[in-house]
């Protein structure tokens, strides 16, 4: 007969036995699909923007009637300006990237991104764009995208067959001067530097061509005014903009899409 301790080996070893074959078990059966990107939920914010349709109704209504605001032939000097992103370009793909994967916003991340020139255009843009141009109006886009980024920006615009040309259209992103410029007379916001240079005939289009004069050296008169943000306006900022005294102007010379996603606030 075996003694007791001789049983109570054997009842420890086949338990042991029998984890270890469980855990072989285990480690041959198929993974769970733990790896990669874990998903994540998305904002309320993002999923407006892709996928609503109140959103491409209200950017579509904005643009309409900024085009019906707009001259019936522009005046040599008279220029719209507007923002790009989510004016101009929509970046809501980017949003959409890096909230699904958990993540925020980066500013390598952003760069990679505008290095990708996949950004499509805002509802309605299109539209009004051909309109300026066919009146023979003019677009300076004033973007706080980092100026080393706007052959970026104007590949990306070129590729969505907007009707854009170097004497047209001006492109210029942000600098460190434009920041350092806040505060000083008449700089109230880190747009209104470029604002001042278009009014004076400086300002430095980054897509201007360089074998040929360009347009856009000459004083010009802002007649209108679009953004996504209360700062794409001059003159103003999130905490000083007084509405009230600013509707008057709203449908005339000002215009403000919706974004959910981002902004000043």
């Amino acid at each position: 007969m075996l003694s007791l301790n001789k049983l109570s080996y054997i009842s420890k070893a086949a338990c042991i036995g029998a984890a270890v074959s469980a855990i072989a078990a285990c480690s041959s059966a198929p993974s769970t699909p733990l790896a990669g990107v874990k998903s994540h939920t998305l904002s309320n914010a993002v999923i407006y923007q892709t996928s609503s349709k109140e959103y491409p109704v209200l950017s579509s209504f904005v643009y309409g009637q900024a085009i019906s605001a707009l001259p019936t032939r522009f005046a040599n000097g008279d220029v719209v300006v507007m923002d790009v992103d989510e004016t101009v370009l929509d970046n809501s793909t980017y949003q959409k990237e890096r909230e699904s994967a958990g993540l925020g916003y980066s500013s390598q991340s952003w760069a990679e991104w505008v290095k990708r020139e996949e950004a499509t255009l805002v509802p309605g843009v299109a539209a009004f764009i051909d309109e300026v141009v066919a009146r023979n109006g003019k677009v300076a886009l004033i973007t706080n995208r980092n100026k080393a980024l706007d052959s970026h920006t104007w590949n990306n615009l070129l590729a969505q067959g907007l009707p854009l040309t170097t004497s047209n259209t001006c492109v210029v992103g942000r600098t460190a001067e434009d920041k350092e410029a806040v505060g000083q007379e008449g700089m109230v916001n880190d747009k209104d530097l470029r604002r001042m240079q278009l009014t004076q005939g400086e300002i430095a289009c980054s897509n201007t061509s360089k074998d040929a004069t360009s347009t856009w050296a000459v004083p010009h008169t802002i007649i209108m005014q679009i953004g996504d943000n209360i700062e794409d306006v001059g003159g103003v900022t999130q905490e000083s903009a007084n509405v009230e005294l600013l509707m008057p102007r709203v449908g005339t010379e000002i215009f403000i899409l919706p974004n959910p996603m981002y902004g000043s606030w």
